[in-house]
């Protein structure tokens, strides 16, 4: 399985964008491969820092990636910041996005309130409609290959993305075989991931907060040759990284918790592409999928049988 990386989104230039309101890690994602040694490694100290960035100075900063303060103020600029203020302030609005506790006490901006509801579909609709801007058709059709050649497929996600994850192996499952679903309750991951090689693939829901853990297995499926198709949100970086595919979904909500919305959308597209790219053995698949309902589900045998003399 060839391992084209595809990420979004994919312009350089979009770090740079007018009212960009992206994490900076995933402005440092969109810019990765233009840095320089020196600015990659200025990158790489954000990035761990990311969680606390407001706690250090630029200079503090500069000293750790070993760069002058010049090239760090520079580098705050491509980023599209005015200056390494403008990024400190960013960085404190991104650090407790997410957190149901800062959205509920009102520390932030957005309160819960009787009435919101318009404005809580308004953001989900903001959502759907900028990540459907951001996602190429070129990464979305890769990631449809990759989900239709894989020999075997396993379906990833931890936390709030187990249940995205579910619900993208029970789509898949209708119209292909050998798609398993992890982690199993129980068990331990090395027995199921095991013998993973180059025709098998993974499809990683990684939204945040994301376990040390999901690294570790996108990096095991990259070094077995394993094309990864991570969908995931705007935070994450050295994750996306080690995909062969990366989708971005925005997923901020209007109030306590993140919306999924999109990624659920997203992930309802990808399935479906999925099967229309099957053709026939996705229509034979669901055919007999149809026939075992009859023959084993209750409520479809009774259907069928209503009316008959038995």
């Amino acid at each position: 399985m060839a391992l084209m990386k595809f990420s979004s989104p994919d312009s350089a230039a979009d770090a740079a964008a007018p009212n960009d309101d992206r994490p900076i890690a995933a402005r440092i994602d969109a810019i990765w491969d233009g840095l320089t040694a020196s600015e990659k490694r200025l990158a790489e100290v954000v990035i761990e820092a990311q969680g606390d960035l407001s706690a250090f100075t630029a200079g503090e900063l500069a000293e750790r990636a070993g760069i002058s303060n010049a090239t760090a103020a520079r580098f705050f600029r491509r980023l599209g910041y005015d200056s390494y203020n403008d990024a400190r302030r960013a960085a404190r609005v991104a650090r407790d996005w997410g957190s149901p506790l800062y959205e509920l006490t009102g520390i932030g901006e957005r309160r819960l309130a009787a009435g919101d509801f318009g404005l809580h579909i308004a953001q989900d609709l903001q959502n759907l409609a900028r990540t459907a801007e951001m996602l190429s058709p070129e990464s979305l059709a890769a990631a449809v290959d990759l989900l239709v050649r894989a020999r075997r497929l396993w379906v990833l996600g931890f936390r709030n993305s187990t249940a995205l994850a579910g619900y993208a192996r029970g789509l898949l499952a209708h119209v292909r075989p050998d798609v398993h679903l992890l982690p199993l309750a129980g068990q331990t991951l090395a027995e199921d991931l095991v013998g993973i090689g180059p025709e098998d693939g993974l499809l990683v829901i990684g939204f945040r907060r994301r376990p040390s853990l999901l690294r570790e297995i996108l990096g095991m499926a990259r070094e077995a040759g394993a094309g990864t198709v991570l969908v995931s949100d705007m935070t994450a970086n050295r994750t996306a990284q080690l995909a062969t595919v990366t989708l971005r979904c925005l997923n901020r909500g209007h109030s306590l918790f993140d919306s999924y919305a999109a990624p659920m959308s997203v992930i309802n597209y990808l399935c479906s592409a999925a099967g229309l790219a099957l053709g026939e053995t996705a229509v034979g698949r669901l055919a007999d999928i149809e026939r075992l309902h009859a023959r084993l589900d209750p409520m479809v045998r009774g259907a069928h049988g209503r009316g008959r003399v038995k």
